[in-house]
């Protein structure tokens, strides 16, 4: 049974289960009281306006900027276009007769080529001349021997 503040007496019902039965009800009508109540707050996002959406100034700023890079990318390709179709200036003998690229070092390199082809037929010379150190025949005789 529920406390009350202040007299006993002051009971609406004289009896616990009615007392009870009527503190349910209130408690009920309560919460429904409560489910049914919205926030005061308002969560809903302001209205968008088509003017603030489309953001002309911006739109008219890139719109000018690809018109100069279109007027700068066209002036580029008649000037590449240009430099293709006009004749070269070398004269065409001038280009028949053009002198090959030389080596600095020509000179050094040939002699260096030289100095390793007489070196290496030297050795090449040095090792025909030798004898040989190992001696077939003995290692026949030696496999003999250990058998």
């Amino acid at each position: 049974m529920p406390k009350y503040a202040g007299n006993l007496w002051n009971m609406s019902a004289c009896n616990r289960l009615v007392a009870e039965r009527s503190e349910s009800r209130r408690h009920d009508k309560h919460i429904r009281a409560l489910e049914s109540t919205r926030g005061m707050t308002d969560a809903t996002p302001p209205a968008e306006y088509a003017h603030l959406r489309s953001k002309p100034k911006t739109r008219k700023l890139q719109e000018d900027r690809a018109a100069e890079i279109q007027l700068e990318n066209r002036i580029l390709l008649q000037k590449m276009l240009n430099i293709d179709t006009k004749p070269s200036q070398l004269q065409s003998d001038m280009a028949l007769t053009a002198v090959k690229p030389r080596s600095l070092h020509g000179d050094a390199q040939k002699r260096d080529l030289d100095r390793i082809t007489s070196e290496n037929q030297a050795l090449l010379q040095r090792l025909q001349n030798t004898k040989p150190s190992i001696d077939p025949r003995a290692w026949d005789e030696e496999e003999v021997d250990r058998q």
